[in-house]
């Protein structure tokens, strides 16, 4: 009877006709996958090739887990207040007793803790850079004499920042000996005077900024009073797209520096200036965001 109703090989058959369909799209789906993660996979290998892009990507971390950090140990404590609250309400009573939540160490606050260790790591090789900055600022300074004045002293700030750190932080670690820290103040005044340094580069910024902006407005103002020189449609789009370019890296600059510059006077101040501790971690990742976006970006060559 069976064999009636079902003829031999009927119902394989159209089974068969579909699997292949399906087992097709499956895998153009999984290829899909897999084709996109290894651009991602190669993007990022590229990203963290360089110095730049692994010190964003890590100072991203650092930022993004003390975030996490806080708030997963201020959403009980919250959460506790909240509850205290209401049942005050309801009993016509305020608590007596201050309740505290119990401090622990998170995943999150010992992964931004070693990712800003391993960014102080990587920092110790940090005067090479500003050695090489200052060298070519001595042998081809900026033609503008202001402009070239306030590189010089971003260069001594800064090496006073990172010359300061590196000793604070090697004998933290007792690389070096902490007795000679000791002696001029211990490892608490070597980390604000360091980062004092960090924030006369914020400071001399913003004049650096101010004064490139007064430079371009000088140079597009002459162009445009030699307007009548001959010139093609490509060199006005040629000069147009470089112009863009900078005026997009004046606002770049101007936006982390703006960020940074409170921040950094926070720290910079023994007491601080009042920016609790929470909100450090999101201050700072809105400080590079723009940067590791353009870093990112930058990777966007690299195919499969």
């Amino acid at each position: 009877m069976s064999n009636s109703e079902h003829p031999p090989g009927e119902g394989t058959d159209v089974q068969a006709g579909k699997a292949p369909a399906g087992s097709s799209c499956a895998k153009r789906q999984l290829l899909a996958a897999l084709t996109t993660t290894d651009v991602t996979i190669r993007r990022l290998d590229l990203l963290l090739s360089e110095a730049n892009g692994q010190e964003r990507v890590l100072a991203t971390i650092n930022y993004v887990a003390s975030m996490l950090h806080h708030l997963t140990a201020s959403a009980p404590w919250i959460a506790l207040q909240t509850r205290l609250g209401i049942l005050a309400r309801l009993k016509g009573r305020v608590p007596t007793k201050n309740v505290t939540p119990a401090s622990s160490k998170s995943k999150f606050a010992a992964l931004s803790s070693l990712a800003s260790e391993t960014r102080y790591n990587l920092r110790l090789f940090g005067l090479l850079p500003l050695w090489i900055w200052g060298a070519e600022t001595l042998k081809s300074p900026p033609a503008d004499p202001i402009l070239h004045a306030l590189t010089v002293l971003q260069v001594i700030s800064n090496v006073i920042y990172q010359l300061l750190e590196n000793v604070g932080y090697l004998a933290s670690k007792g690389v070096v000996s902490k007795r000679f820290v000791d002696k001029y103040g211990g490892l608490a005044k070597w980390d604000i005077w360091s980062t004092r340094g960090w924030f006369g580069h914020i400071f001399f910024q913003f004049f650096v900024l101010w004064r490139q902006s007064v430079l371009r407005r000088q140079r597009l103002a002459a162009q445009r009073a030699a307007a009548g020189t001959v010139e093609t449609k490509e060199t006005k789009a040629e000069d147009s797209e470089a112009l863009r370019l900078e005026i997009r890296a004046w606002r770049k600059s101007m936006v982390n520096n703006v960020i940074w510059a409170p921040l950094c006077l926070h720290w910079c101040v023994e007491k601080g200036i009042g920016i609790p501790d929470s909100l450090t971690g999101l201050i700072s990742f809105c400080a590079g965001a723009w940067s590791l976006h353009d870093c990112w970006a930058g990777t966007t060559s690299v195919k499969a």
